[in-house]
């Protein structure tokens, strides 16, 4: 037969429950605590922050060229920056566009993938208004579909916009734009699948009479084989080796540029009269002695010293001391 209990064992067993009840009430709470962070299956995010920022460092690049390319094809001051960055699905990007559209899909070599282009209509039918020799205003009322000369301006449009693109690209990886198509109901481009994570880039275009946006689409299967590069690590190496060869390229420029180089034994100054009267002959004494350095210009600004004497047949200089940029206005 079992031990039958006292009644200190049964208190003392009570205790013993109810502060481990306890012990576990105060658990729950302290896990309640932490923060909570949700997770949507339907928008995963598979671009990391580092990787958004990245890229909108890299369309930075773009925004200024796209600035530059407007303006020279609507003949005015047009401003373009960034508006904004971020990940959605194919579907939710398709339902944002307007129908009819002005979007273009093209393919990005060697990614081997296609990406999307979309010009706001306010946007299209302002450069196709300014092309026309319109103020590059938005007509009124309801939104149609391009005519085929209105494609044709926007066509030349869309070809200097990749042009920009593939020169932004540059920076990370040398890329080629072909089979860029118009389409102006989005409901037709198939692209992606529904569910697939897209990564759009908004460009804010602002004119004297008309803004919108225009928006640049990247399926993730697209950008996925250089995803390793778009890391702040490798941004900032790659912009440093652009940099540097940038410079090489323009000093090596500047290699094959002539430069009128002279050098002054001495000067003085005499009165105008004395001028008209000189006559073959007559001695004119210089400021400098005759161990007196001659002073080299480089264009207008002196840069060396030296000694004059002869090479061979013809006079020359050997160059002895280099100016510093502080004292060249002792020898002007």
């Amino acid at each position: 037969m079992p031990d039958i209990l006292s009644q200190d064992e049964i208190d003392a067993l009570l205790t013993s429950v109810g502060t481990s009840e306890s012990h576990a009430t105060q658990s729950q709470k302290v896990a309640c605590m932490q923060p909570v962070v949700t997770y949507d299956f339907k928008h995963p995010n598979r671009v990391s922050k580092d990787q958004i920022r990245t890229l909108e460092n890299l369309h930075g690049n773009l925004s200024r060229l796209l600035a530059s390319s407007f303006s020279s094809l609507q003949r005015a001051v047009i401003e373009t920056d960034i508006a904004f960055v971020d990940q959605t699905t194919y579907a939710e990007f398709i339902m944002s566009l307007s129908n009819p559209s002005c979007s273009y899909v093209f393919t990005i070599e060697p990614l081997g993938g296609p990406a999307i282009l979309d010009f706001s209509l306010p946007v299209a039918y302002s450069f196709i208004d300014r092309q026309f020799g319109g103020k590059g205003t938005t007509p009124m009322g309801e939104s149609r579909t391009l005519t085929s000369i209105e494609r044709s301006v926007m066509s030349k449009v869309v070809q200097r916009t990749m042009e920009d693109l593939e020169a932004t690209w540059e920076a990370l990886l040398k890329i080629q734009i072909s089979d860029a198509e118009l389409e102006t109901n989005p409901e037709f481009m198939q692209v992606a699948a529904p569910s697939d994570t897209m990564i759009l880039i908004a460009f804010e275009v602002n004119s004297q009479h008309a803004s919108g946006l225009v928006n640049l689409c990247y399926p993730f299967f697209t950008l996925e084989p250089v995803m390793k590069l778009l890391n702040p690590k490798t941004w900032v190496n790659r912009e440093k080796g652009r940099r540097e060869s940038e410079r090489e390229h323009r000093l090596a420029q500047l290699a094959g540029v002539k430069a009128p180089v002279r050098a002054v034994l001495g000067k003085v100054e005499i009165p105008f009269g004395d001028v008209l009267n000189l006559r073959v002959g007559d001695v004119v004494k210089l400021d400098t002695e005759i161990k007196d350095p001659t002073v080299v210009f480089v264009g207008s600004k002196p840069k060396f010293l030296g000694h004059p004497g002869l090479s061979g047949r013809h006079r020359a200089v050997r160059i002895t001391t280099q100016i510093l940029k502080e004292d060249e206005y002792l020898y002007d």
